[in-house]
């Protein structure tokens, strides 16, 4: 997290107060200085409840003007499981037999264990994916009632109401860590609060109303709601993102008006599929959306309970996860780290290690070795069992996603084939699902002719794209230049005005070498992802068959040679010159700046052949 300029803060903040209460004791009238707040928040907060994770992401509204990606997150969470580190936590409430909040996370997934292991848990109310089981409901409202792990009802507000003040305390906490003596109330009372709460795109209002509820009722009036997919291109519009599938050259710009793409939330309990597109009067317009309930990471997990049921049967894998809900959680920790580790081009079997009470269960109810049963089972030459090590081919933990994989491609055909996804030719992945390499293969090789992308934390992107919407709910279109962009090029000499080592002669002219052509300057404000104005180049030999073109950028706003120590070489554009070409006719060279790129098209005039290339927009750092 940003520390240093939060603790310049707080550190400021303290100063001030202590001057107020100074100034307040010596007034002699008593009254407080009057102080006045700033209309603007100064911490950007969203918190995102997920089906299988949640967490919080946030921003000092100060970094935010100077930097849109410098927005923060809990550093991890720890999972009981060294192997298992997260930025989220898993979406679990357990609160006491008094209806108390005790824990959240996986503090309340290992208490739980524990109480189970004791037979104590019956009076505790323990939810797990909550958020999935409200939405199991019929039009769910303020008035609608979850069931706990063990059949016990309570409303979906209470629920949802316990992890917002869990997630709301723990980003506190960590503020307020940030400085020796501050506490967590002085950060409330002294620092200005905005705070976004993230939902499924098809939400109804009435559903949105029992998050409404639930902020209120941990005392946050002021609660924002965004579609999650909206949120999601809040962050992908800023983020460096992922060429996934792409062609050579192609602008990667989601603030292009008028262009469609389709955001493709691949959550852990469903997957959304949702066309966006920025409209000429840059308002970002949702024009249909598609929800697959349980295609996400959670069906993969189903297929693997489905898998140990079919080889230990459903009596036994129900005794067990009735009445071992601690291992039931150890073994979906191992499952959960297989499945981020999950290489497809990997011929390497899958191995984990199974509960020894698993095993000592199906044992003492079948009277068979467990090893024996899956020998003889359809899985005997695929899975093997050493002990409690449980040892399968690739293939075998592959068709765990066949189901989820083959929902997914279906839905997203649903929404391409509609009327509102013509032209759209744009997939951006985000969600924890799209971690996945065998998912990111599947889409890839499913839908070859659109471009597929992926920002570098795609589990992450709602929440952080969430406090960006907090902080401005307008797309950007307008950047400044961070430097100066250009080519090198060769000039007609000027005595006087060019250095006479840079001379030289061609054709009988004398020209200057290494000029710098300016196309777009430092700190000049551009339309991203439009082309500023162009370069004209003219070939002085008729027999030249290709140009190649030198491109550079300057940190520094003026620039004359491209051998200057503010020049850098970004790489070369080569365009071949058709023999039909018009000779007379020049080569434009046209710049555009996406959020991180340097994009360079070069048209033939002559012929019109056009080519067009991709490059770092920032100076390499050796």
């Amino acid at each position: 997290m940003s520390s240093l300029r939060l603790r310049q803060e707080i550190k400021s903040r303290r100063s001030r107060n202590r001057r107020i209460e100074s100034g307040f004791r010596q007034d002699q009238n008593g009254s407080l200085p009057a102080f006045q707040e700033s209309a603007e928040p100064d911490i950007i907060a969203c918190i995102d409840i997920g089906t299988t994770f949640s967490g919080y992401a946030f921003a000092l509204s100060k970094d935010l003007q100077e930097d849109r990606l410098a927005v923060h997150v809990n550093k991890e969470w720890i999972s009981g499981n060294s192997k298992l580190i997260t930025l989220k936590v898993p979406s679990s409430v357990l609160l006491t037999p008094e209806k108390r909040f005790h824990s959240f996370g996986y503090e309340a997934e290992w208490k739980y264990g524990q109480l189970a292991a004791d037979k104590n848990h019956l009076g505790w109310y323990y939810f797990r994916k909550f958020k999935m089981t409200m939405m199991q409901n019929e039009n769910p409202n303020i008035g609608t009632s979850i069931m706990d792990d063990t059949g016990k009802p309570l409303r979906a507000v209470a629920v949802f109401c316990a992890a917002i003040k869990y997630l709301r305390n723990h980003l506190v906490d960590a503020l307020a860590s940030t400085m020796k003596g501050v506490e967590p109330n002085w950060i409330l009372e002294n620092f200005s609060f905005q705070w976004i709460f993230t939902h499924p795109v098809n939400w109804e209002d009435q559903t949105k109303q029992v998050i409404t509820m639930a902020a209120k009722q941990v005392g946050i009036n002021n609660a924002t709601l965004v579609p999650e997919a909206e949120a999601a291109s809040f962050y992908c519009q800023v983020s460096p993102l992922h060429r996934i599938n792409t062609r050579n050259g192609e602008m990667i710009c989601l603030q292009t008006l008028g262009m469609k793409y389709l955001m493709l939330d691949l959550g852990g309990g469903s997957t959304d599929s949702t066309i966006l597109q920025l409209t000429t009067d840059t308002k970002l317009i949702e024009l249909i959306n598609s929800t697959g309930n349980l295609n996400g990471g959670i069906k993969v997990d189903a297929a693997f309970i489905n898998f140990l049921m079919q080889i230990v049967n459903e009596e036994v894998m129900e005794k067990f996860a009735s009445s071992f809900k601690a291992d039931l959680s150890y073994l979906h920790k191992e499952f959960e780290i297989k499945k981020r580790t999950f290489d497809p081009k990997s011929s390497d079997p899958i191995v984990f290690k199974l509960p020894t009470v698993l095993r000592r269960i199906f044992e003492v109810n079948m009277k068979q070795a467990l090893q024996l049963k899956i020998e003889q089972s359809e899985y005997g030459y695929l899975v093997k069992l050493n002990g409690d090590t449980l040892s399968m081919d690739p293939d075998v933990f592959r068709g765990f996603y066949a189901a989820a994989l083959e929902n997914i491609s279906s839905s997203l055909l649903k929404v391409l084939y509609a009327k509102e996804g013509k032209d759209c030719k744009t997939i951006v992945m985000v969600g924890g699902f799209a971690l996945s390499p065998l998912v990111q293969n599947t889409i890839r090789t499913k839908f070859p002719d659109m471009t597929i992308l992926m920002p570098p934390d795609p589990d992450l992107a709602v929440m952080k794209g969430g406090v960006l919407y907090g902080f401005d709910n307008q797309p950007v279109i307008y950047m400044k230049a961070k430097y100066t962009y250009g080519i090198g090029m060769a000039m007609p000499f000027k005595n006087g005005v060019h250095p006479d080592e840079k001379k030289f002669e061609s054709n009988g002219v004398s020209l200057c070498s290494d000029v710098f052509k300016i196309n777009i300057t430092q700190n000049q404000d551009v339309q991203i992802g439009e082309f500023e104005s162009r370069t004209l180049l003219y070939i002085n030999r008729r027999e030249q068959r290709f140009l190649c073109i030198p491109v550079y950028l300057s940190t520094v706003r003026e620039a004359l040679f491209t051998t200057e120590g503010t020049c850098q070489y970004l790489g070369k554009m080569k365009i071949t010159l058709m023999s039909t070409r018009d000779e007379k006719a020049p080569i434009s060279v046209k710049m555009a700046l996406t959020f991180h790129e340097l994009v360079v098209e070069v048209t033939d005039e002559g012929s019109g052949r056009t080519i067009r290339d991709v490059f770092a927009d920032s100076p390499h750092i050796e």
